[in-house]
């Protein structure tokens, strides 16, 4: 009897009696692309498609038509504003990513906050350690892709748009707006 008390006890220190936390998701509700070269960068077939009720995933493609290398002028940017009902009324957050050449935003953004995101989904690059350049031509085919939200800084419920921004050779965009529940 003894040890049962103390099992409930040890129990109830680390947790034990807790309930379930509930599953955070980020779904995305648009996906807007544009480049300023076409030619250089191109997005082509993208949308965002219902999964399953009230879950959604976006696809789409784009074709890198240039080698991005170490030391050269590409760089990028993340900018993210937050909405309470999602209507007009997005203000900016201080959780943004400062413009920065494409090899630091590979290895200090995209590798802890999205990578685990689209390994699965996509044809994105997937890296151990730092990422080796160059970022070779090609075509990226993200299929049905989620955000995995366990990556993210705690983030409120509402509405979100996250701008990921291009420069250099070319400027290119893609807009994210979604919902954090």
């Amino acid at each position: 009897m003894t040890n049962n008390i103390i099992l409930v006890l040890i129990l109830a220190c680390l947790g034990g009696n807790k309930p379930a936390q509930t599953q955070r998701t980020f779904d995305v509700k648009a996906v807007d692309v544009s480049s300023s070269r076409p030619d250089l960068i191109a997005f082509t077939d993208w949308k965002v498609e219902r999964v399953s009720r009230g879950v959604y995933a976006f696809s789409g493609k784009y074709t890198l038509n240039m080698t991005i290398l170490e030391g050269d002028s590409n760089e990028a940017e993340v900018l993210t504003y937050r909405s309470q009902n999602g209507v007009r009324d997005f203000r900016p957050l201080s959780f943004k990513i400062e413009r920065q050449h494409v090899y630091n935003y590979m290895n200090d953004y995209y590798k802890p906050y999205v990578m685990n995101s689209f390994k699965t989904c996509s044809t994105l690059p997937v890296f151990e350690g730092r990422f080796k350049p160059p970022l070779e031509k090609g075509t990226y085919v993200l299929e049905r892709c989620q955000f995995n939200v366990d990556d993210f800084p705690i983030l409120l419920e509402g509405f979100y748009k996250i701008d990921v921004l291009g420069y250099g050779e070319v400027n290119w965009s893609m807009n994210f707006t979604g919902q954090m529940n």
